[in-house]
């Protein structure tokens, strides 16, 4: 059970010049210690696989603190959703099988007795469209377990353009925290278009206001001029008059 988090900086420190900068979607820390990184990857699955174990083994690395024992770091875990499936699963005779997966946890075990040999990672790929279509197959979502259940009204909601009855959308709408988030949501969004309208008013302010500054520092410039030829075209009479 999360009881709090706390979210912090989704940069991922680079190591030298040439390094990558790896920036996450969310990256937050649970009361434990424990890492939560959050991905949503919609395009280049292809290279999927390395960039979330890269992301992980990144910041793993960097939670240990100087002089802290090893053992005593809490465990990072990445959850990428995707837009699609990684590769195709292949079982014992490498054949291709489930496909439609929607949920894959790969963590570190051992190959003989498949035992995990450590739970410091844990990398779970979400497939949003393997999620859509089982939703629109039984028009429904049906989940005895009440956190999977909300987890996978979370899911309906990001996978709502794809989910052909929207009474499903709205039946995870009467969740609080659910409404919470799409109603700020929506919000953001409005706010946004008001955003873009206020900045379009004050660029064309700005201009103006440059515009009739350039044109009063040239009339001032040239009132300048005028002023100079006009002393020296005095100068000019005085020595003639003299």
């Amino acid at each position: 059970m999360i009881k709090s988090l706390t979210v912090k900086n989704p940069y991922l420190d680079k190591e030298s010049a040439e390094d990558k900068l790896s920036i996450l979607d969310i990256r937050a820390e649970l009361d434990d210690g424990t890492t939560i990184l959050i991905e949503m990857h919609m395009y280049g699955l292809g290279e999927l696989k390395a960039k979330t174990i890269r992301s992980w083994a990144r910041a793993y690395g960097e939670d240990l603190g100087v002089g802290a024992s090893y053992t005593a770091q809490p465990p990072t875990i990445t959850i990428a959703f995707t837009n699609g499936t990684l590769e195709p699963i292949k079982n014992d005779k490498n054949t291709n099988t489930d496909n439609d997966k929607i949920h894959r946890l790969c963590m570190i075990m051992d190959c003989d007795d498949f035992t995990v040999f450590t739970n410091a990672m844990e990398l779970h790929y979400i497939d949003m469209k393997a999620f859509a279509k089982a939703v629109n197959e039984a028009d429904s979502i049906i989940i005895n377990d009440t956190e999977e259940m909300m987890f996978a009204k979370w899911l309906s909601i990001i996978t709502q353009k794809e989910i052909a009855n929207k009474t499903i959308i709205e039946n995870a709408c009467e969740e609080e925290e659910i409404f919470m988030a799409v109603s700020a949501l929506a919000r953001q969004s409005e706010d946004k278009i008001i955003r873009q309208a206020y900045q379009r008013r004050q660029d064309e302010i700005y201009f103006y206001n440059k515009e009739r500054a350039d044109h009063k520092r040239e009339m001032e410039q040239l009132q300048a001029e005028n002023d100079l030829l006009r002393k020296e075209n005095e100068a000019l009479r005085a020595n003639q008059n003299a």
